[in-house]
């Protein structure tokens, strides 16, 4: 696809009127209720670019990052008056993607639109649905939107010996291995049975045997860039930024289920992402257990919450609580088992557990039934602890838990797996997006130095904060392409091994 012209002047004055912009919610698709957007829905599809330059503009629509999508629509008309005004690529053409979480169940969580240069881009960027759902792992879907445009796009630069140009938008981690049951139920694809390869080969070690569940997620990031010169823009947070959206997700599933999640003196919420029916169990100071077949105890502690009886969520939650100033002192003891398999494959399942006393909050992220267990035999314990209510701490634990899965360094670890460490562009405010978009497309592709670059952006009269921050962002990559470009990846563990889970 591709062709026609943007028309800068109309997509202005649509922006000015307002209208339609962000408002699908999922609509039932001819696939069924899976939330994609006919524009954006290339399940069973491939995508074409005829033109000089595809460019993929790859954005997180979780409730970390969803407001980015707002921001490219509402710069689009800069980005492509800019590219087509200094020339930094000739003959673009974008194609947009929203990204989710396939692993915590969200129901749009890969929505890919053509590859266009006209006004139909902004049809395609405004019927994005921002779903802002994810699983409060730390890790987003990345991977699957990776696998998509190294496997089933197709691009004629590739004739001419060009690439095209990829942009990740997102500050979290991608899942290790791309899964083929989400690339057929997703993307609607078959995953050739993975191969093994020779001794030596480039890619050995990446890929399974016949017969696995996957391919490693850097063997597909190395395929993209075969096609893509990629890169990833990571708008940084701080962490009670991040404690804010991963406890949300958590406290949305309770209040949503009709549980108690404030004005508690002890509470514990368990969340998982597939069908099985995990069960929270708490043991009271008196010695009773509260679980599904005794929810109220003469205590105070209540079960107000227990799901997937029939497997009938991907996003359960279960939760205990106690009401503010009902909670007896004494010991207390947390754990999980799995009462049954509701899917099909009896796969582990990794859930987290919340546990607030009196105010202060832990998080647990843990793996039940690794060997198909069931019942008692599959227990997990959580936490044991002594609960005075005389006691109440001001301050929150120190970063732990799930939370670590949410760290800068751990998140840029991963990345740097994948992507040459220059092409990882740090932001500190999601508004220069698009400056720092446009200068790695000038420094790349249009051969511009960094100052050329600043020059531009004086040009079009951006603030000097916004001048200042892209010349921090785009150092290293100026650097690297003015001695003829990055550094290949160096992985940081042995080629056999697998990409670390966050």
């Amino acid at each position: 696809m591709g062709g026609g012209s943007y028309d800068g002047e109309v997509a202005r004055e649509s922006r000015s009127r307002g209208g339609d912009v962000f408002t699908y919610r999922g609509e039932t698709s001819p696939h069924g209720a899976r939330g994609v957007h006919p524009l954006l829905d290339a399940r069973g599809k491939l995508r074409e670019c005829m033109n000089q330059t595809p460019i993929v503009v790859a954005m997180d629509v979780t409730r970390s990052r969803g407001d980015d999508t707002r921001i490219i629509y509402a710069k689009l008309p800069l980005f492509i008056g800019q590219i087509e005004l200094k020339g930094y690529v000739p003959g673009a053409a974008i194609s947009f993607c929203a990204i989710g979480d396939a692993t915590a169940g969200d129901k749009a969580p890969i929505q890919i639109g053509q590859f266009e240069a006209d006004n139909r881009l902004d049809e395609a960027l405004s019927k994005c649905w921002i779903e802002e759902g994810g699983g409060g792992s730390g890790q987003e879907s990345y991977e699957l939107a990776a696998y998509y445009y190294a496997r089933h796009s197709k691009l004629a630069c590739l004739e001419r010996g060009a690439k095209g140009y990829f942009f990740f938008l997102g500050d979290e981690g991608f899942y290790p291995e791309v899964s083929a049951e989400q690339v057929k139920r997703v993307l609607g694809h078959d995953m050739p049975e993975a191969r093994p390869v020779q001794a030596g080969d480039a890619r050995e070690g990446f890929y399974e045997q016949p017969g696995a569940t996957g391919v490693d997620s850097r063997a597909i990031f190395r395929e993209l860039q075969d096609k893509f010169h990629t890169f990833l823009i990571y708008p940084q947070k701080s962490m009670s930024e991040r404690r804010a959206d991963i406890d949300a997700e958590i406290r949305q599933r309770v209040i949503q289920a009709g549980g108690r999640y404030e004005g508690v003196d002890i509470r514990a919420s368990l969340i998982w992402d597939n069908r099985n029916d995990l069960d929270l169990h708490v043991v009271a100071p008196s010695g009773e257990h509260i679980y599904y077949a005794h929810k109220r105890s003469q205590c105070g502690g209540w079960l107000d919450v227990d799901m997937n009886v029939r497997g009938e969520s991907t996003k359960p939650v279960e939760n205990v609580q106690w009401i503010r100033g009902t909670a007896p002192a004494g010991r207390y003891r947390v754990f999980v088992h799995n009462y049954r398999f509701h899917e099909p494959d009896r796969r582990p399942t990794e859930f987290r557990v919340e546990v607030e006393i009196n105010g202060q909050v832990q998080h647990f992220s843990r793996t039940i039934s690794g060997k198909g267990e069931t019942g008692a035999d599959s227990e997990v314990a959580i936490l044991e602890f002594d609960y005075d209510p005389a006691e109440r701490p001001a301050e929150h634990p120190a970063d732990a838990g799930v939370y670590a899965s949410y760290n800068d360094d751990v998140i840029l670890r991963q990345w740097g797996e994948v992507l040459p460490q220059p092409h990882i562009l740090r932001i500190e405010d999601p508004k220069a997006i698009i400056d720092v978009m446009l200068g790695a497309l000038a420094i790349t592709g249009g051969g511009r130095t960094l100052d050329e670059y600043i020059a531009d952006m004086r040009g079009r009269e951006q603030l000097d904060l916004r001048q200042d921050q892209a010349f921090r962002t785009l150092g290293a990559l100026a650097a690297a392409w003015r001695t003829g470009g990055p550094p290949p990846v160096q992985a940081s563990e042995p080629r056999a091994g697998r990409s670390r889970r966050l």
